[in-house]
């Protein structure tokens, strides 16, 4: 008596042809399965030197955007205006601090201007300007009688929104540390 072979269905037998031409080819036993296969991307996954970018904040866990829950409150202005000078007395303080003294380096500069980002975003938020969103960009970069142009874009209200620029130099480096005070509403 023969025995009966059961039914494959197309899909194994789809997984077996894949098997037996991928073991054809050297890929080893890894499934084809339509669910695992990914288009690769059209960026630059394939670049050597470049990673993906991760989303979440370098600096500190505390600058994570908690949810807003606003009701209606109907009220067009801050109740406490970014104000230019406590920033700019905040900024002089924190780089005096920090900034006197320092010699440009490759591996310490970046871990210094994100330092110097955290420190002035937890000093600008103990302020408490109500419904602004605070916006810290610290440049430091090699002097090196080079050009340096830096642009920054969106959405102002000249009304409401402000900003603080301060620049700093030293023998071997400069920093520019530029606080935004946008109004959310």
């Amino acid at each position: 008596m023969s025995e009966i072979e059961p039914r494959k269905s197309k899909v194994s037998m789809m997984h077996l042809k894949s098997q037996s031409t991928k073991s054809q080819i050297g890929f080893g036993n890894k499934s084809m399965s339509r669910l695992r296969v990914r288009r690769q991307s059209y960026g630059f996954a394939g670049v050597p030197g470049i990673r993906p970018v991760e989303r979440s904040s370098q600096v500190a866990i505390e600058f994570k955007r908690p949810i807003l829950s606003y009701l209606p409150t109907y009220q067009l202005d801050p109740t406490y205006k970014f104000h230019v000078p406590t920033v700019q007395k905040l900024t002089a303080e924190l780089l005096d601090e920090l900034w006197t003294g320092h010699k440009y380096n490759v591996q310490d500069s970046p871990a210094l201007a994100l330092r110097i980002a955290g420190e002035l975003m937890r000093k600008v938020k103990a302020v408490q300007f109500n419904r602004y969103r605070i916006i810290c960009v610290v440049t430091i970069g090699q002097r090196r009688a080079q050009s340096y142009n830096n642009a920054v874009s969106f959405l102002w209200d000249h009304e409401r929104d402000n900003l603080v620029d301060v620049q700093r130099e030293v023998t071997t480096a400069f920093i520019q540390v530029t606080t935004f005070g946008v109004y959310l509403d």
